[in-house]
């Protein structure tokens, strides 16, 4: 039960637990039952393997009838665990302290995922079921402790088991305890603690030059050392593949380019940033078929995990944020920063952003193209409503009304983006040698780039000349920038962007620098992505006249835009290469409603009687060959064993079944104490003579060291076939 409900709470697809419980059970009896009938045929740990036999069948019989997935997964749930319980050496010790560890995973997914919160009545035949467990394995650790132990004896376990039975025929509250206040409450002690901490750190590393952790931090980060967090700030969740797929021009193989996504913390939906964009496009005069080589709608849920900030942390071009996980939850965020609200752990929120690749080919053209014509017009708000529907099949009302898109049309960037306050001569020397003579902005946006991934990434770095130099200031970013590029020649994203900014301002381009996220998705799609601190991010933004703000990667330790473009390009007439990419026709816009809690109608409805008859009965059919089989085989095998024995082994096999017959003649049953003469004192009276003679013969064979006779071999075989006779005389009478 608790893996289903770390599935579940994993993101996994709702899976009917009583059903699954039951069935569970129900195979693991089954199971035991096989193991107990074949043990009566073969003996040792092989009795546990012959079962898989039918469980194979089984398994193989739920696939084909199109029997729901669950029960499968419950019937080698099921074998799994009683093999784990046979196989496994030690396995009171590991069930006495595995115990515990169910319990810590139980208080994890209460607290930490919210399940286990009394929903279902198999919250409480779990909780039940630790008690109990727990109870008794309590006590035997302490009965174990010398000096704990008491002079009593200690509760067996079914009095345990007895208990729980009676707890669980209790009726259940129908209003359980509210236990929120208090988790929150310590949610709250533990993130302000640990928020106090990291912040003393933080500040103290300027005075001191120590270290703090990577993580979401804001612009006020003064680009001293950091040390690497692995902890997991956000959770992802996509319906959408996390790879890009592409046939390689060169060798014709299929290919894959994993996703790369940002995420900006306090910029909200950034509309002027999208307006630009939109018009940019328009003035370039993009098709739909065009415009999806380098763009694309796509969604998102991000869930903050170990964060606490007023900031709203969505897709750096975000058309649309929801607070919660679906429509309807509450209105969208203009902008990021909620000040009067702190968001924590399990805040959630829904996006949806225009996905853009920066580093595509046909995208730079375009770019290049309107800054050498001068490509910069209006756009009315009906124009960009059809245009945008056109593009995306979208309608542009959806994210924004007349009067914010004639408002945000206005805008375009601030004076801040070009101040230059406190830079040095030999910065601005360095910018100008650096953009002389290359012609547009874009290229002068591409050429400093490339030279700053030139610097060595490092975490072990210093700041400005002056301690208290932070990014959120344009004097802050030109102290950490001269002292990056004059002397140390190492550092990470604080300096690289820092220099950027000021690289680019004093060439005349306005900048910016965004903190949030930089996450890579992995090959393989999941169903939750986890972000770490160490994804925190800090990168430039440049503003690109009749184009609008373009970010870009100057930081070493990461792949440039070029590098994870999508490789799409655009069909040709008469190509037929799989490598053309043609977008699907847009679909209309539909922000992902907030998943269902309630359980999965999990009945048996999925199959039915025939399909169950069509797994019942070829299962029951394996399970009488299997002991038919074993039958058998086993007797077959003592047979080949009693003709290849030894004189004294035989001797020794036929007294056994001689002693086998006179006890299952015998009218009353007897404890056998050794002794040979009580069985002859119970042996029928014609056989008492001849059983007294093989006896004697055991016996010198067992306590001397002559040899046994043929003789007293054949009449030994001659008494066991005339006891075998006469057993089976009295059955047919």
């Amino acid at each position: 039960m608790i893996c289903i409900e770390a599935y579940q709470a994993a993101g996994g697809s709702t899976i009917p637990r009583g059903l699954f419980a039951l069935t569970a059970v129900l195979v693991f009896l089954f199971y035991s039952f096989l193991e107990y009938s074949f043990s009566l045929i073969v003996h040792g740990k092989s009795a546990s393997f012959f079962p898989l036999l039918p469980t194979a069948l089984l398994l193989l019989l739920l696939q084909k009838t199109d029997a729901p997935l669950f029960f499968s997964a419950a019937v080698a749930s099921a074998v799994a665990a009683r093999l784990f319980v046979n196989l496994v050496p030690h396995i009171e010790k590991v069930i006495l302290y595995g115990v515990f560890l169910f319990d810590a995973a139980a208080i994890y997914l209460y607290f930490g995922r919210h399940v286990l919160q009394g929903t279902y009545a198999s919250d409480k035949l779990l909780f039940v079921s630790l008690v109990t467990l727990t109870l008794a394995s309590v006590q035997e650790l302490l009965f174990e402790k010398p000096l704990l132990r008491s002079s009593e004896e200690a509760f067996p376990f079914f009095y345990f088991a007895l208990l729980g039975i009676l707890l669980v025929m209790l009726p259940m509250r129908q209003a359980p305890i509210n236990w929120t206040p208090v988790a929150e409450a310590g949610g709250r002690i533990f993130h302000r603690a640990q928020d106090m901490v990291d912040s003393a750190a933080y500040h103290l590393s300027s005075l001191w030059g120590g270290s703090y952790s990577t993580g979401y931090n804001s612009l006020d980060v003064s680009g001293g050392k950091i040390e690497r967090s692995g902890r997991t700030e956000l959770i992802l969740k996509t319906s959408q593949d996390s790879c890009f797929e592409y046939t390689d021009e060169e060798t014709s193989e299929d290919m894959k380019v994993r996703r790369t996504l940002y995420l900006a913390g306090g910029s909200g939906v950034d509309k002027p940033k999208l307006i630009s964009f939109l018009r940019f496009l328009h003035a370039n005069d993009v098709d739909r078929e065009y415009a999806a080589l380098f763009s694309q709608l796509s969604d998102v849920k991000v869930e903050y995990a170990y964060l606490n900030t007023p900031d709203v942390i969505a897709p750096a071009n975000a058309l649309l944020i929801y607070d919660g996980s679906g429509a309807g939850s509450s209105p969208a965020y203009d902008k990021g920063p909620q000040n009067d609200t702190v968001h924590k752990k399990g805040y959630l929120l829904t996006a949806r952003y225009l996905d853009i690749d920066y580093g595509s080919p046909y995208l730079a053209g375009l770019i290049r193209k309107a800054e050498a014509a001068g490509l910069d017009e209006s756009l009315s708000y009906e124009d960009a409503r059809n245009y945008f529907m056109k593009l995306y099949g979208v309608d542009l009302g959806y994210f924004l009304t007349r009067d914010e898109y004639e408002e945000a049309a206005e805008q375009t960037y601030s004076v801040t983006d070009l101040s230059t306050d406190g830079v040095s001569p030999e910065l601005q020397e360095l910018a100008d040698q650096i953009t002389s003579g290359v012609p547009g902005e874009y290229d002068k946006c591409k050429v400093i780039e490339g030279y700053l991934r030139q610097y060595s990434y490092q975490t072990n770095a210093v700041g400005g000349h002056n301690p208290l130099s932070t990014m959120s200031t344009s004097a802050g970013m030109a102290d950490i920038a001269d002292r990056f590029l004059f002397e140390t020649g190492a550092g990470y994203c604080v300096h690289y962007t820092s220099s950027m900014v000021m690289l680019l301002r004093l060439s005349g381009i306005p900048a910016r620098a965004v903190s949030g996220y930089r996450y890579v998705y992995p090959f393989k799609k999941a169903d939750a992505y986890e972000v770490s601190g160490d994804c925190a991010h800090i990168w430039p933004e440049a503003y690109i006249r009749g184009v609008g703000w373009v970010p870009f990667e100057p930081t070493s330790a990461y792949r440039t835009a070029e590098e994870y473009t999508w490789h799409r390009r655009p069909a040709v007439s008469g190509d037929d290469s799989q490598s053309a990419y043609v977008p699907p026709i847009p679909a209309p816009t539909q922000i992902p409603e907030a998943p269902d809690n309630k359980e999965t109608a999990g009945s048996l409805s999925g199959m039915t009687l025939d399909q169950a008859m069509q797994i019942a009965l070829p299962t029951a059919l394996s399970i009488l060959i299997t002991l038919a089989l074993l039958i058998l085989g086993t007797l077959s095998a003592a047979r080949l064993r009693y003709l290849r024995a030894a004189p004294e082994k035989k001797l020794a096999m036929d007294v056994d079944m001689i002693k086998k017959g006179i006890r299952r003649q015998s009218a009353e049953d007897f404890a056998d104490r050794g002794l040979l003469s009580d069985y002859i004192a119970r042996a029928p009276e014609a056989l008492r003579p001849d059983i007294q003679k093989v006896f004697d013969a055991y016996y010198r064979v067992v306590y001397g060291s002559s040899a046994v006779s043929a003789e007293e071999n054949e009449l030994a075989a001659s008494v066991r076939e005339q006891l075998h006779a006469a057993l089976k005389k009295r059955i047919e009478k």
